[in-house]
């Protein structure tokens, strides 16, 4: 898709798309819109629909890092505490590792 043939109103309307299908717990979505409208957000001259692209673009960024936060923090208190071998921890996971059941 080559968004640059596209008016500011149709760019403006499919950042705010992406951004709130982002928002349905998909940070991959966030992380695209980034890259996709982040020169018409910072490189280009300001205007008021690059103001609102701006708006999502931002916050598609804060969203994407505080996914990856949580989802790093999540995996490395998995890693750490299942190979402790706990009895708790076979509570963190569905898939037993052979000779464990």
């Amino acid at each position: 898709m080559d968004i640059s043939k596209l008016t500011d109103v149709k760019k403006v309307d499919l950042c705010k798309k992406y951004f709130l299908i982002g928002a349905c717990f998909l940070p991959l979505v966030w992380i695209v819109n980034t890259f996709w409208f982040f020169s018409d957000a910072f490189c280009k001259p300001i205007n008021a629909h690059r103001r609102q692209i701006r708006k999502y673009v931002i916050a598609s960024i804060v969203g994407s890092i505080f996914w990856i936060i949580v989802l790093s923090a999540w995996e490395i208190f998995f890693q750490h505490y299942r190979a402790q071998g706990l009895v708790w921890t076979d509570f963190l996971t569905f898939v037993f590792p052979t000779g464990r059941v």
